[in-house]
Order: C-alpha cells, then sequence, then structure tokens
C-alpha cells in the first residue's frame, strides 16, 4: 500500500499528466452524477464533445511521448498539441477509430491484469504482516488459511445453488462463471499443497485471495446487470464510479511505483507514456459508456456480455498462471 501511495506522490509532480486526470475524473464523476440526476440528452452530447477533445489532445501527448519526454514538454508543445487536437482528429479519424477499439480491448487486459494484481498484492501483504510475528506465524496463519478457505467455499456454493434455482436458463448459466471459479481455486489449492511438501513453505495468502476474486468476480456480474436488477441505478452507479476509480488510480499509481523497473526493462516506453495510454483508455471507454446511455438497455446487453466475458476470461487467465507462479516465487516478509 505504502508502495501505491508513493506512486501516486510521484505523479503529483507531473503537472501536464495530473491536470489531464484531474480533468477526466470530474468530467467522470460530473457524468455519472449529472446524467443520473438529470438524464438529459443533451448534458451527455456536451461531455461526449469535450471527452472526446480531450482524448484527441491525450493521443497527441502519447504519439509526442515517444520522442520527447513528459517533462520536457514545454508550454510551445502543449500548445502546439492544443491547436492540433482537430485537424489531427478529422485527418486521421479513420486510424483514430482503429485505435479506439485496441485502446477498449487493451482496457479490458489491463483492468483484469490489475484487479488480479490488487487481490494479490492485499492478500500477500495481510498475510506477511502475520508472518512477520513467530506467534502468528504459528497459529494464527493456518486459523486464517481455514476461515477464509470456508467461507470462499460458502461463498460459491450459495451463488451456484442460487443462481442454478433461477427460472430463466440465462441467469442460470452464470452458476457456471462460479463453478469455473471455484475449478481454478481448487488448482491454486493443489499448487499451495504441492509447495508446501516439497519446499515446507505455506502460502496461506491463498484463501483470502482466493475471497477477494468470488467478490471481484461477483462484481462483475452485478454490474452487467445493474439496469435490470435495480430499479433506481444512482447509488449503485455511484457506487460503481468509486469502485472504478479507486482501481484507476491503484493502476495508475502502480505505474509510478515502478518507474525505475520500467525504465530499465522497458527501453522503448517510459512511465509516463504508459500512462497517457491507461488514461486514454478511460478516455474511450468513457466516450462508449455516453454512447451506450443514448440507446435502451435492451440494445447494448449484447456489448456488455461480451465485454464481461472477456474480462472474466482474462481475469480467470490471471488468476491461474500467474496464482500458481507466485505461490511458488512469493517468499514471505519479501514484496511480490
Amino acid at each position: 500500500m505504502m508502495r501505491f501511495v508513493s506512486g501516486l506522490k510521484n505523479l503529483a509532480k507531473k503537472r501536464i499528466l495530473l491536470g489531464i486526470i484531474v480533468l477526466f475524473i470530474v468530467s467522470w464523476f460530473l457524468f455519472t452524477f449529472g446524467f443520473n440526476v438529470f438524464s438529459n440528452i443533451k448534458f451527455s452530447k456536451y461531455f461526449l464533445i469535450f471527452l472526446a477533445i480531450l482524448a484527441g489532445f491525450t493521443f497527441i501527448l502519447f504519439i509526442i511521448s515517444f520522442i520527447i519526454p513528459l517533462d520536457k514538454m514545454g508550454v510551445i508543445i502543449i500548445i502546439i498539441s492544443t491547436v492540433l487536437t482537430l485537424p489531427v482528429m478529422w485527418i486521421f479519424g479513420r486510424i483514430i477509430e482503429i485505435f479506439r477499439i485496441f485502446c477498449y480491448v487493451a482496457n479490458i487486459v489491463v483492468t483484469a491484469f490489475f484487479a488480479f494484481k490488487f487481490c494479490m498484492d492485499t492478500s500477500t501483504k495481510i498475510d506477511d504482516y502475520l508472518y512477520k510475528k513467530k506467534g502468528s506465524r504459528i497459529f494464527i496463519r493456518p486459523i486464517e488459511f481455514i476461515i477464509f478457505f470456508l467461507l470462499s467455499w460458502w461463498f460459491t456454493s450459495l451463488s451456484i445453488r442460487f443462481f442454478v434455482s433461477y427460472p430463466n436458463p440465462a441467469i442460470q448459466s452464470l452458476a457456471r462463471v462460479f463453478f469455473d471459479l471455484f475449478l481454478v481455486g481448487l488448482a491454486l489449492l493443489g499448487v499451495v499443497f504441492i509447495r508446501l511438501l516439497f519446499t515446507k513453505k505455506f502460502a496461506a495468502y491463498i484463501s483470502f485471495f482466493y475471497v477477494l476474486t468470488f467478490f471481484y468476480v461477483f462484481y462483475i456480474i452485478i454490474d452487467l446487470w445493474a439496469v435490470f436488477i435495480f430499479l433506481d441505478t444512482v447509488g449503485y452507479d455511484l457506487l460503481s464510479f468509486f469502485i472504478d476509480f479507486l482501481l484507476f488510480l491503484y493502476i495508475i499509481g502502480s505505474i509510478y511505483e515502478r518507474v525505475d523497473y520500467i525504465k530499465e526493462k522497458l527501453k522503448l516506453f517510459r512511465a509516463d507514456t504508459i500512462a497517457l495510454f491507461v488514461i486514454l483508455m478511460k478516455l474511450i471507454v468513457q466516450i462508449i459508456d455516453i454512447l451506450r446511455e443514448l440507446f435502451p438497455p435492451a440494445d447494448v446487453v449484447p456489448g456488455l456480455i461480451l465485454q464481461a466475458q472477456i474480462l472474466w476470461i482474462f481475469f480467470m487467465v490471471f488468476t491461474l498462471i500467474v496464482g500458481i507462479y507466485t505461490i511458488f516465487r512469493h517468499k514471505e516478509r519479501k514484496s511480490s
């Protein structure tokens, strides 16, 4: 958590980037709040135009950042980028449209990875804290493992029975999601015991990690069907905004927490360039969300289902493959 906070402190030194992020977050919140309160199509169109221009400006800075570091971009470059925003959007409209699709898919992959990373980092940090004390290491960690394992099993079985009992076949199919999650959990559990058998090291955090992944998967499903579940979605939309906002900050903070690592391993990409791309992804997703609001819920459901399926697949891939790797790699009392 402290490393994530230090990443945000590094971000605060980037005035241009910070300005873009503040503009995006404020517009993101105002749209989420304003659309639900006013439900005004004109209101949405104004935000759509503003976000499109902001995305175009961010896109130009993203391209320039490959040549000139963001810190070295003076006022003249910023003014030139601002002036070129609309002409570039008009001239390269078709290319930008292809890039928009790429950003949309990339956002799903990045979101899945960092959602996994948050679950893993949180569970390992708590387990490392318990490992530091001999009493906790011997007694509390096994209790931690057992309690969260029982909770995860209970949550999963309850969810499967709930969705299976639903009369609607589409809702019943959601039980498969939690059954697959349960199989992934069993696979990770098997790896934990194999590691324990050969190395005498116990990855007690894995059951808490599974609980966190369960709640994230549950959130994906609720978010997909929110329009049909809640009669009044204002409260849920604000909660969803808060969760997505925290995940966005976590992604940005994680990037700037690894500035030296990125500089060493990724010669072509700077931390600022990656951050601009993440912001651009979120801007494009927000634009797509605004466009969806202009259509009836039934018309956008197929697209939302596809998005949720892709997010689910990548989240499960990261959970299984990177989860197994982390079990063998992680050393207690050391950062993941």
